[in-house]
């Protein structure tokens, strides 16, 4: 008969998340999994599978965290939502906070070459659920060129996150936006 777990499979799932987050799928080790999370790697592997696996629950579960970010935008008029996405760059954060990590989905993309499959279906959905929120924004605000437009704000935006990835830095963002933001305002 199994044993029943004695952890908190969503906290764990968040510290594994967090741990991806930092250090990318290929640099995160079983032992900093069971580091962070406080479980070890049989536990792990037993309950979200091997690595791959608990990777592709992360990013399921980042990406769920994004889309509830993302509804309150389809609220706002167009041209707010969209200088809503990036004015968040400016907002201050504390040294060490995830922020300064960029996204755990675009961080992805630098791995692409060395993941599966999964891994680019999801990021590839993470992008056009960007790119839908940017083109129902600018449907909203009556802007022309919505395609164009969308993919024009979908590269910005994960440009931005680059280089804060790159920076280890959320302020590295702020001049990009800000030209974004000026850019948006003028359609």
């Amino acid at each position: 008969m199994a044993r029943p777990r004695k952890f908190d499979e969503e906290a764990v799932l968040d510290a594994a998340m967090m741990t991806f987050w930092r250090h990318g799928f290929e640099a995160t080790t079983t032992r900093m999994l069971e580091e962070a999370t406080g479980v070890g790697v049989r536990g792990l592997f037993n309950t979200f599978g091997n690595k791959e696996q608990l990777f592709h629950t992360v990013l399921d579960r980042y990406f769920a965290a994004v889309r509830a970010q993302l509804a309150p935008l389809a609220n706002l008029p167009g041209r707010d939502a969209i200088d809503a996405v990036f004015a968040g760059f400016s907002a201050d954060e504390p040294p060490g906070a995830i922020a300064h990590a960029g996204c755990l989905m675009v961080n992805t993309v630098f791995e692409l070459e060395r993941t599966d499959d999964t891994v680019r279906a999801q990021v590839a959905a993470y992008r056009a659920a960007w790119k839908d929120t940017f083109a129902a924004a600018l449907t909203r605000a009556n802007i022309g060129e919505v395609d164009t437009r969308a993919e024009f704000l979908v590269g910005a935006l994960w440009g931005a996150l680059g280089q804060i990835k790159l920076a280890g830095d959320k302020a590295a963002a702020i001049p990009m936006a800000e030209v974004v933001r000026a850019t948006a305002r003028t359609w």
